[in-house]
């Protein structure tokens, strides 16, 4: 089965995120150091510095170059992670139930995710994030109109 890449401007969506939430988690800290008024505290913004920009400049095109999917007659293969790498295989007929979502930021940038859903107590909801808007739309229907036959 050839694989490809999710949207590009998914980085872009996870950079966002990144930012945001390093700057909430940030605004409580300096408080704290504001209050607390130690010259060794001073190097604790420092090194939530360097996180944040790793989490923000090299972990999303990271994660970008390890999300790659799928899809052929049998049903959609999802490999992603960059350190501890998973392969899900998800058959058509094992589909119950389909959503595409957007929040805010990816109706921004055009992008969406994709969120299947099948039977079962573990795995039940396998999500795709940063697919073209329209690519997870045609990507539903199509997943959802060949599942036609029965898994059992």
């Amino acid at each position: 089965m050839e694989t490809q890449h999710v949207d590009p401007n998914t980085v872009r969506v996870w950079r966002w995120h990144a930012l945001i939430a390093s700057t909430v988690a940030l605004l409580p800290m300096l408080i704290v150091l504001w209050r607390v008024n130690e010259p060794i505290w001073v190097l604790l913004p420092l090194l939530y510095g360097v996180l944040a920009a790793y989490l923000i400049w090299v972990w999303p095109p990271a994660y970008y170059e390890a999300l790659e999917y799928g899809v052929d007659d049998h049903g959609i293969v999802i490999h992603r992670g960059v350190f501890w790498r998973s392969r899900i295989a998800l058959p058509r007929v094992r589909v119950q139930h389909s959503d595409v979502s957007q929040g805010p930021l990816q109706r921004r940038f055009g992008v969406a995710t994709l969120k299947l859903y099948t039977a079962g107590s573990r795995y039940t909801k396998i999500e795709l994030p940063g697919l073209a808007h329209e690519d997870a739309l045609v990507l539903r229907d199509n997943l959802l109109a060949r599942g036609g036959e029965s898994g059992v």
